[in-house]
């Protein structure tokens, strides 16, 4: 299979290598596979992909969550190619009458939705069941990030197993130096039991790649869902302690800090490039306030 990653570029400061949709193309030439579609706003870079690097079809779409950036443009897929599309069970109904999921995305993230703009309804007959994956693929239940969360893993042979984590592993920006940079994806509400054991569900499955839909790639993901988890528990007990000693749940600024101190994983965010560097500061501020619901005094 070949890979490609889309860079979902929307309208918006900092919103470059961030949101994508990977093409998977057989090597000879004849099925196009898509995980993730991103945004509706974004669907002509998409399209634009497919008529490059994938044929001109899509065979298929493989959606790891029905959140606004991942799945808002699943119905063009189908509307356009006639692309059959997967996702939990929990996120059909969204998928189906996307009218609650764009209220509560709008209420959530503002001027964001709608630079994502608002999803139109999938028809049934789009839907593809479990049981009718591509050849290679399997899906796995990985609620989390979303109670309808699920990873996509793709067993070729030769090749071995590619895992399209979606935010199952968190947030990787691939290219960024001194160490990896990784962060959590942990907004309000967010579940720490249930998010640890679909990660302790990926890593014995022998993955060699892992595939994040924020943003790029990288080799070796056993160990890299590791690193998720360990991260997950590193800050787990940063803000416990913080709480502990009195620091306010609120005080997002503080925590930053100590994290930013601490967590060798964020080393790189003071390299990066400003627009980035921003919209990274502003989405662990959502990771923050997860922590804060989930461990902060009741």
């Amino acid at each position: 299979m070949k890979f490609e990653n889309i860079d979902l570029q929307v309208n918006k400061r900092g919103f470059r290598r961030f949101i994508s949709s990977w093409l998977v193309r057989d090597e000879d030439g004849d099925r196009t596979y898509l995980v993730d579609t991103g945004p509706g706003s974004t669907w002509p870079l998409v399209r634009d992909a497919v008529e490059r690097h994938g044929g001109g079809r899509v065979d298929a779409v493989l959606l790891t969550h029905v959140h606004l950036d991942h799945a808002g443009a699943a119905p063009f897929a189908f509307r356009e190619y006639g692309a059959h599309v997967s996702a939990a069970p929990k996120g059909i109904p969204h998928l189906l009458d996307p009218s609650a999921l764009w209220k509560g995305s709008v209420e959530t993230l503002g001027e964001t939705a709608c630079l994502y703009g608002e999803p139109e309804p999938l028809p049934r007959e789009a839907l593809l069941a479990d049981e009718d994956l591509p050849a290679g693929f399997s899906a796995i239940e990985t609620p989390g990030h979303a109670s309808h969360h699920r990873c996509f893993v793709l067993d070729e042979v030769n090749r071995g197993k590619t895992l399209f984590a979606g935010e199952a592993a968190g947030i990787f920006l691939e290219g960024e130096e001194p160490f990896p940079y990784l962060r959590p994806a942990t907004p309000p509400r967010f579940f720490p039991e249930v998010t640890l054991e679909s990660i302790e569900r990926l890593i014995p499955l022998g993955c060699r790649r892992i595939c994040y839909s924020h943003f790029g790639a990288a080799e070796g993901a056993k160990e890299m869902l590791s690193f998720a988890r360990d991260q997950i528990l590193f800050w787990r007990d940063i803000v416990v302690d913080m709480f502990r000693k009195g620091v306010s749940p609120d005080d997002d600024e503080a925590i930053f800090r100590e994290l930013l101190e601490r967590d060798p994983f964020l080393a790189a965010w003071r390299k990066m490039e400003p627009d980035i560097r921003d919209r990274e500061r502003e989405f662990i501020g959502n990771s923050i306030r997860g922590f804060a619901g989930a461990y902060g005094p009741k």
